[in-house]
């Protein structure tokens, strides 16, 4: 009787550990999906530096005074990457969603033997280094540590077919622990895309490219058709910055969703056609955002 009690027992903390198929594809399917997802955002910064140095060129042109001509080129190019740089606390943001969703993506591997155990340690302590770094940051955040140590424990503790019975439980573990943090990520994230700032540093954009290209045609004896293209690409450029902006933040948004619907599904049973119904909308979202960067 004793040990028939030990069996049930034991049977039914394993069948609370274990997870469905359907939940590890769509864990997998999530870190996949965003594990490069700074990109995008990134892209909005870097694109709106690459309009500020041709507009400057075109205002570089106008100066009839050799000299006033190269220091403003000089100018340029010694803007170029700080014009439009990032704070510390987003730049990490970014490295933290990253480096989230390689570490989920790693566990979740069907090939779990050989990528956890080749990756899982850089993976793991990058990620733990990246969330004390951030703490020192934000000294409010108090975000938990020793998230991405369970991967390397995981291999430390056993070979491949060890490594294949304690998938299912460490994947719970990890998203629960990581829940709170990808929530204090994405809120971050949509701080940055939807402040008055980037509002503002767009519309100066959009201003200064008519005004320096007005001083340009007043000023040179010959327009070519070059420069009409290089206006009008110019232009496209900024047009598609607030589409990425927007399909940016309406992504976000679904990334947050979509976690937290996974948290829910790996620990209090939620219905599986949620969670695939929300995975495959973020799919839909990144999909968008790769179109938009395409177009250019």
């Amino acid at each position: 009787m004793k040990f028939l009690i030990i069996v049930v027992f034991t049977t039914i903390l394993m069948s609370c550990a274990s997870l469905t198929k359907t939940q590890i594809e769509s864990v997998n399917q999530y870190a996949v999906l965003t594990k490069n997802f700074s990109a995008y955002p990134s892209k909005i910064m870097t694109k709106l530096a690459e309009v500020r140095t041709i507009r400057g060129v075109f205002l570089a042109n106008t100066y009839s005074d050799p000299k006033l001509h190269v220091e403003a080129l000089d100018s340029l190019y010694n803007n170029k990457i700080y014009a439009y740089g990032i704070s510390n606390k987003v730049n990490i943001t970014f490295e933290i969603i990253d480096k989230y969703a390689q570490s989920l993506a790693l566990l979740s591997s069907n090939k779990y033997k050989n990528e956890i155990e080749e990756n899982s340690l850089n993976i793991g302590i990058g990620l733990d280094s990246l969330i004390c770094e951030y703490n020192k940051i934000d000294t409010f955040a108090n975000l938990p540590t020793n998230i991405g140590g369970v991967i390397g424990k995981l291999v430390a503790m056993g070979g491949g077919q060890y490594i294949k019975s304690r998938q299912a439980k460490e994947i719970k573990r990890f998203v629960s622990s990581a829940d709170t943090l990808i929530e204090v990520m994405t809120s971050n994230l949509l701080f940055f895309l939807e402040s008055d700032n980037i509002d503002q540093l767009i519309n100066a954009e959009e201003w200064g490219v008519r005004q320096n290209y007005l001083s340009f045609i007043r000023q040179t004896k010959k327009v070519l058709i070059e420069h009409e293209y290089a206006y009008l690409d110019i232009k496209e450029q900024l047009d598609q910055i607030k589409a990425l902006r927007l399909q940016t933040i309406s992504a976000t948004k679904q990334m947050r969703l979509a976690h937290e619907k996974l948290y829910l599904s790996l620990n209090k049973h939620k219905d599986l056609r949620e969670i695939v119904r929300d995975v495959q909308i973020l799919g839909k979202e990144i999909n968008e955002l790769k179109k938009i960067l395409i177009t250019k």
